[in-house]
């Protein structure tokens, strides 16, 4: 009997031994509580990134539209080009000339007169044109971009011969195809 006392009594302590020696309660809260914390932690990091990816996506998204808007208003001049846009006529040559600035100030670099008319009759226009381009399709893009950025009607114009000397054949402007 002496014998299970003493093993009773060393177990005892060994189980009190083991229990001091572990954690206590608030050490084990302290634990749960850094890991939860760590754990907010990373999702916090990870919402951040994807926050930044979201941004940079965007971002890229902005640039790419950018890029095909300027593609899209992007006109090929050339000075040798059969068609050009008349967006203005007028009787009087001054006029004309002062418009012309106008068209500069927009950023139509290309802009001209042309004398059209019989001096003979006294029937003389003085006709506002911008650029000359290579084909219609590219004349039409820039009749587009006109009227949607200053709100112009135009009118596409085979410019063979600017002095006025051969027939001139025109297309009415959008307005007028879609009557």
């Amino acid at each position: 009997m002496k014998r299970v006392v003493i093993f009773l009594i060393t177990s005892a302590m060994a189980i009190s031994m083991l229990q001091g020696c572990g954690p206590s309660e608030e050490e084990i809260q302290q634990r749960e509580q850094a890991r939860q914390d760590s754990l907010e932690r990373v999702k916090q990091q990870r919402l951040e990134q994807q926050r930044q990816d979201s941004i940079e996506q965007a971002r890229q998204d902005s640039i790419e539209a950018a890029k095909r808007e300027r593609q899209r208003n992007r006109i090929e001049y050339n000075s040798n080009g059969p068609f050009a846009v008349q967006v203005e006529a007028w009787r009087s040559k001054e006029k004309a000339e002062t418009q012309i600035q106008k068209w500069v100030d927009r950023g139509y670099e290309n802009a001209y007169v042309v004398k059209m008319g019989n001096e003979e009759t006294g029937d003389i226009w003085f006709r506002v044109r911008l650029g000359r381009v290579d084909s219609k399709d590219m004349a039409e893009k820039l009749q587009n971009k006109l009227m949607r950025n200053h709100n112009e009607k135009s009118w596409i114009s085979m410019a063979k011969d600017e002095q006025g000397k051969s027939s001139e054949t025109e297309k009415k402007t959008t307005e007028e195809k879609e009557e």
